[in-house]
């Protein structure tokens, strides 16, 4: 049996696999008041910038296989296959036989399914298009034939197929992951926004995370983020040996993210119309922070294709980072006015 479903992962992708491969699914099952907008504000993506000392390169999809996966049961049921090195269990051929049947059901009902690291260990380490499928994709097909699953990702441009049984080896931890919608949740409930803007606040004062990854044992950031990102990349820039390639990829990042921010802020005003004014507000702190990270990313590009960057630019970076720092923490501090508002 073969069988397809004409879903695309949602274009640009704004570095976030998840979100560009979780919107035309659940639009795809009636629900569709989950652009993309609003599941980076609800999954975290809009509200967070991590930086290294230095401004060396990040992983800023890092929410993808953390936070962000963790959200994915508030969106919608669904069936969850999973299996890893630290997560083994007895008989994984027959779990992933198990998972294929109800692939091949999700596709007959017309609806993808969220597959991670969709490629074999063979196509990550040859040239084939499959090669970059990191992170999550879509499985739109199924060959009964050939046992294989045809698959659109947000890195990849064209459609590929990989053996049902070869997901899972390409991921590092050998992650096999898949998610299948199963049936809606009975109502989204305010209380998830609310949520989205509380982790906002941590995100920005750096308190999300509390493990060792990003928290050392005097208490100090380890990977710091939220407000400190800035001034950690800020810092970086007293060098001129900083980093242009990455700088350039940091500021399309936190432009994607506030221009993503500024967007969710002005959907919250049909959902919390009581606060609209604070929400207006905090959307215009954001669009004033994505203006200053335009020119910021500007600079970078232009002293990137020099492969240099002058004193006075550093100090216009720096600049330009201080700008940005305040527009951000204007923001927060009208979703912190929000919360006041909605939180009694």
């Amino acid at each position: 049996m073969n069988v397809m479903v004409d879903v695309v992962p949602a274009k640009p992708h704004d570095g976030t696999t998840l979100a560009s491969s979780m919107s035309p699914l659940l639009q795809t099952v009636g629900e569709p008041e989950w652009s993309m907008v609003r599941l980076q504000g609800v999954m975290g993506h809009a509200f967070q910038f991590q930086m290294v000392a230095g401004g060396g390169g990040v992983m800023h999809d890092n929410l993808d296989w953390s936070h962000a996966k963790d959200i994915i049961p508030e969106l919608g049921q669904f069936q969850a296959f999973d299996a890893s090195n630290n997560n083994p269990v007895d008989d994984l051929p027959s779990l992933k036989k198990e998972a294929r049947d109800a692939v091949l059901g999700s596709l007959q009902r017309g609806v993808p399914v969220l597959a991670w690291q969709p490629m074999s260990l063979e196509q990550k380490q040859g040239k084939d298009p499959a090669n970059h499928a990191y992170c999550w994709g879509l499985i739109v097909g199924y060959n009964d034939a050939e046992e294989t699953y045809t698959i659109r990702h947000p890195f990849v441009p064209v459609d590929y197929t990989v053996r049902y049984d070869e997901l899972g080896p390409a991921d590092p931890g050998g992650w096999f992951g898949l998610r299948i919608w199963k049936q809606p949740r009975t109502k989204h409930s305010r209380q998830l926004h609310v949520t989205a803007l509380q982790n906002a606040l941590s995100f920005a004062r750096g308190t999300m995370f509390t493990d060792e990854n990003f928290v050392r044992a005097d208490g100090r950031q380890a990977a710091p983020y939220g407000f400190a990102a800035y001034e950690t990349w800020r810092d970086a820039f007293e060098s001129d040996q900083v980093p242009l390639g990455p700088g350039h990829h940091h500021a399309e990042v936190l432009l994607d993210r506030r221009t993503a921010a500024a967007a969710y802020m002005r959907e919250l005003v049909g959902i919390f119309p009581e606060a609209s004014q604070a929400l207006e507000t905090a959307a215009s702190h954001y669009d004033r922070e994505v203006e200053i990270v335009e020119g910021l990313r500007e600079i970078i590009l232009d002293a990137r294709k020099k492969e240099a960057m002058s004193d006075d630019e550093r100090v216009e970076v720096r600049r330009l980072l201080d700008e940005a720092l305040a527009a951000d923490r204007s923001a927060v501090a009208q979703i912190e006015a929000v919360l006041k508002i909605l939180v009694n």
